[in-house]
C-alpha cells in the first residue's frame, strides 16, 4: 500500500488533470439525454401483448387515446350547449398532432338514407342533432351532481400535446385520462426529478455523514467520489443510451447514496488514525485495514444489481447495468482521487460520541439472538401477503393531479384506462356472421360492467335507431349502405383495406381478475392487448423470477466472500444478516400492502449487495484486529468501535438520502423510501449485533 501512496504523491497532478477531462466528457453527455415516458418499459421480454399492440399501431397509427372531459354550465342538449361542445371540438382538432376527435356529436347525422351536415350547429339542423342524440342514447354526455360533463376521445399522433389541450380548455373545468395522458405526465414529473433529486440526495447524505465525521471538509471529501460517480453515470447514460426513464432515474441516486459508502469508511478510518500517525502512514494503514473491504463491497453491490438482469425485463436489466456502472465509477473515483485529495489537504478530526452506537452495542450477545428470532417470527408470515398486482395508475400519489383526474373520470363516467380487442381476418370484417359474433362478445363484456365501443356498435345503432331494424344488418349489402351514413370516426375502429379492426374496452376495474375475465370472453381472431395487459404480464413473472434473482445474488455474494476469506464459516455467517433482512423486508412489504413491482422488486437484490457490505467491513476489521490484539473479545470490541459509526452513518445516509424520493409524485418512490428504511436499519442492526455474536460463538467453539 505504501507503493500505491507513493505513486499518487508523484503523479497526483496528472490524475487531477485526467479527472477534469473525464468530467468535461461526461458532462457533455448530459445534453444528449431525452426522457422516455413509455409504459412499455414495464413489459416482459418477448411480450405477446406488445406484439399485438405494435401490429395494431401499424394499422391505426395511434394505439392510445386521451380521454378529455370538460364541465359546461349550459344544458348540452340546448342549442347553446351543442354550439359550445362543437366549438371546443374544433379547437382540439386544430391542434397539431391530433389525428381525430371522437365527439358525442358527429359532424354528419343520418336522416333517412342521407346525411345532414351539422358541423355548424344552427336553428335549421338543431332538431336533427337532438333527434340523433336521443336515438343513440349517448353515454358521453352525463349530468351528475347538478353539473354537465362531456367526454371526447382524442386520438393523438404525437406526444406532448397536453399543454396545448389545457390552453384550449382553460376557460372550462376539465380533466384528462387515458394511457397517453399518464405517459405525458411522467415526462413532466421526470424532468422535475432529474434536476432536484440528485442534488438533494447529495445534500442529505452530506448532512448525515457530517454527523459522523464532524468536519464539513472531511464530509465533502467522503461524498466527492460518489458525486463524481453520479456525474459520470448520467453522462455515460447520455452517450450510451441517450435517454432516461422512470427506472434509470434511480441509477444516479443509487450511485450517490450507495457509492458514498466507501468514501465514508475511507475518510472515517483515516481520521481515526491521523492523530496518532503521520499523514502518509495513516493513509497506508487505512488502505491496509479497509482497502480490500472497499473493493469487495463495490463488487458485491455490483453483483447485487446485476442479478436483476435475470428478471425478464429489458428495462430492469438496463437499470441494473447503469446502476452497476455508477457504483463502479464511484469505487474507481474513491481509489484514484481520494488518496490524492487527502494527501494534499489538512483535516481536523472532530470525534463525537454516538448514542446510537452505544445503543447497538448493548444488544451484543444473547439479546441480539432474541431480537433476531423475534424479527424472523414477526415478519415471516408477511411473505404470504405480498401483492403483485401493479398497474400504471398505482404509480401516482393520491395528491397528484393525475390521480385526481383519473378518479374524477371514473366517478363520473365509470371508466378506467382502456384495453383493446384487436383482430385481423382473411375475409371482409363487415360480414354479418363475424359482426354478430363480436357483438355477442361485447354484450357479455358489458354485462360484467365493462364499457365497449366498436365499429359494429355504430352500424347496429344506425340500423336499430334510425332505420328501425333489429340488430346488425342481415346482409353485407345493407351494411355497405349504412356505412355511407356513419360518422367518419368509425375509421378509427375498422380498416377494411387491411381487413383489421379494434374494439375499445374500458374495464370496470384494472385488476388481474377483471383483465383475465375479459381475455377469457374474447374469442379468436380477436386478441386482447393494451398497456394494462403488458403490465399484468410483467406482474405474473416478477415473483418467480425475483426468487431466482435473489438466490443467484446470495449465491454469487457468498462465493465472492468465500473466495476472499477462504473460510466456509466466515462466508456463511456473513450472509446470515442479509438473509434475515430479506425476510424482514418482504414481510414488511406484505404487511404494509406495498405492491411487488418491477421497481420495488429491485430492493431484494440491492439489500443483498449493500447489506453484505456491512458484514464484510466488520469481518475484515475483526480479522485485522485479531491479528494485532490476539484476543477475540478485544478484536470484536475494537472492530465495533471502528465500524459501527461508519456503518450506522451509511445506513442512515442511505435511508435519509433516499428519503428525498418522498418529494416525488410517484407512489412507487414513496414505497421505495419506506422499504429502504426498513431494510437498511435491520441490515445494520443485524450486522453490528447478531453478526459479532455469531463470530464470537464460532471462534470460541
Amino acid at each position: 500500500m505504501k507503493t500505491y501512496i507513493d505513486f499518487f504523491k508523484k503523479h497526483g497532478k496528472r490524475f487531477l488533470i485526467l479527472l477534469a477531462i473525464l468530467n468535461i466528457v461526461f458532462f457533455a453527455g448530459l445534453f444528449k439525454l431525452r426522457i422516455n415516458t413509455d409504459f412499455t418499459l414495464f413489459m416482459a421480454k418477448n411480450s405477446k401483448y406488445m406484439e399485438i399492440l405494435e401490429r395494431m399501431e401499424g394499422v391505426f397509427q395511434s394505439n392510445d387515446q386521451l380521454n378529455v372531459i370538460f364541465e359546461i354550465d349550459e344544458d348540452p342538449y340546448s342549442i347553446d350547449g351543442l354550439k359550445k361542445i362543437r366549438s371546443i371540438e374544433k379547437k382540439i382538432k386544430n391542434i397539431n398532432g391530433i389525428l381525430d376527435v371522437i365527439s358525442p356529436i358527429p359532424e354528419e347525422v343520418p336522416v333517412g338514407f342521407r346525411k345532414i351536415d351539422v358541423s355548424e350547429i344552427n336553428q335549421d339542423n338543431y332538431k336533427y342533432v337532438i333527434n340523433f342524440l336521443n336515438q343513440i342514447e349517448t353515454d358521453n354526455i352525463i349530468k351528475k351532481d347538478g353539473k354537465y360533463y362531456v367526454m371526447f376521445y382524442v386520438l393523438p399522433s404525437e406526444s406532448k400535446i397536453l399543454k396545448q389541450l389545457a390552453e384550449v380548455l382553460q376557460e372550462v373545468p376539465h380533466y384528462f385520462g387515458g394511457t397517453r395522458y399518464l405517459e405525458e405526465k411522467i415526462f413532466d414529473y421526470l424532468f422535475m426529478l432529474i434536476f432536484t433529486l440528485p442534488p438533494l440526495a447529495i445534500l442529505t447524505v452530506f448532512l448525515v455523514f457530517k454527523w459522523r465525521l464532524g468536519s464539513a471538509k472531511a464530509t465533502f471529501f467522503s461524498v466527492f467520489p460518489a458525486g463524481i460517480g453520479a456525474l459520470w453515470t448520467m453522462g455515460f447514460l447520455g452517450w450510451y443510451k441517450g435517454e432516461i426513464s422512470v427506472l434509470t432515474i434511480l441509477a444516479p441516486i443509487f450511485t450517490i447514496v450507495m457509492g458514498s459508502a466507501d468514501g465514508l469508511h475511507f475518510v472515517s478510518h483515516f481520521l481515526d488514525l491521523k492523530d496518532k500517525r503521520e499523514k502518509e502512514e495513516a493513509l497506508v494503514e487505512t488502505l491496509k485495514s479497509t482497502g480490500v473491504a472497499m473493493i469487495l463491497t463495490t463488487v458485491t453491490t455490483v453483483v447485487g444489481f446485476l442479478s436483476l438482469s435475470f428478471i425478464n425485463s429489458e428495462s430492469l436489466a438496463q437499470m441494473a447495468l447503469i446502476s452497476s456502472i455508477g457504483i463502479s465509477f464511484a469505487g474507481i473515483a474513491t481509489w484514484l482521487f481520494l488518496p490524492i485529495i487527502l494527501l494534499n489537504s489538512e483535516l481536523k478530526s472532530a470525534k463525537q460520541e454516538s448514542k446510537i452506537s452505544s445503543f447497538f452495542e448493548s444488544f451484543l450477545g444473547k439479546k441480539s439472538v432474541i431480537v433476531s428470532l423475534v424479527l424472523l417470527i414477526v415478519f415471516f408470515p408477511g411473505l404470504f401477503r405480498l401483492n403483485t398486482e401493479f398497474y400504471m395508475i398505482d404509480m401516482y400519489k393520491n395528491t397528484t393531479q393525475v390521480k385526481k383526474n383519473m378518479d374524477k373520470i371514473q366517478d363520473v363516467f365509470g371508466i378506467t384506462v382502456p384495453v383493446y380487442g384487436y383482430f385481423e381476418t382473411n375475409f371482409d370484417p363487415i360480414e354479418p356472421s363475424f359482426a354478430n359474433k363480436v357483438l355477442e362478445i361485447e354484450e357479455t363484456l358489458r354485462n360484467e360492467g365493462n364499457k365497449v365501443i366498436s365499429f359494429y356498435d355504430f352500424v347496429e345503432n344506425l340500423n336499430e335507431k334510425i332505420l328501425r331494424r333489429e340488430g346488425y344488418p342481415q346482409n353485407i349489402g345493407q351494411v355497405r349502405i349504412l356505412m355511407n351514413l356513419l360518422p367518419s370516426v368509425y375509421k378509427n375502429f375498422l380498416n377494411q383495406d387491411r381487413k383489421a379492426g379494434r374494439i375499445l374496452i374500458f374495464p370496470a376495474e384494472i385488476s388481474k381478475q377483471s383483465l383475465n375475465k375479459i381475455e377469457k370472453k374474447v374469442e379468436e381472431p380477436i386478441k386482447v392487448t393494451g398497456i394494462p395487459y403488458i403490465m399484468k404480464e410483467m406482474n405474473e413473472t416478477i415473483v418467480p423470477q425475483q426468487i431466482k434473482s435473489l438466490i443467484l445474488a446470495v449465491f454469487l455474494v457468498f462465493t465472492i466472500v468465500f473466495i476472499r476469506f477462504k473460510n466456509l464459516k466466515k462466508a456463511i455467517i456473513s450472509i446470515i444478516p442479509i438473509s434475515l433482512t430479506l425476510i424482514v423486508l418482504f414481510g414488511f412489504m406484505g404487511y404494509a400492502g406495498i405492491k411487488l413491482s418491477i421497481i420495488t422488486a429491485t430492493m431484494g437484490s440491492i439489500v443483498v449487495g449493500v447489506g453484505i457490505d456491512y458484514a464484510i467491513h466488520f469481518i475484515e476489521s475483526f480479522g485485522y484486529n485479531l491479528k494485532n490484539k490476539k484476543n477475540i473479545d478485544l478484536a470484536i470490541k475494537e472492530s465495533f468501535i471502528t465500524t459501527s459509526k461508519p456503518i450506522l452513518a451509511n445506513a442512515l445516509g442511505l435511508s435519509i438520502g433516499f428519503s428525498i424520493l418522498i418529494l416525488s409524485p410517484f407512489k412507487i418512490h414513496e414505497y421505495f423510501v419506506a422499504i429502504m428504511w426498513v431494510s437498511m436499519l435491520s441490515s445494520s442492526f443485524l450486522s453490528l449485533t447478531f453478526l459479532p455474536t455469531l463470530i464470537k460463538f464460532i471462534y470460541r467453539k
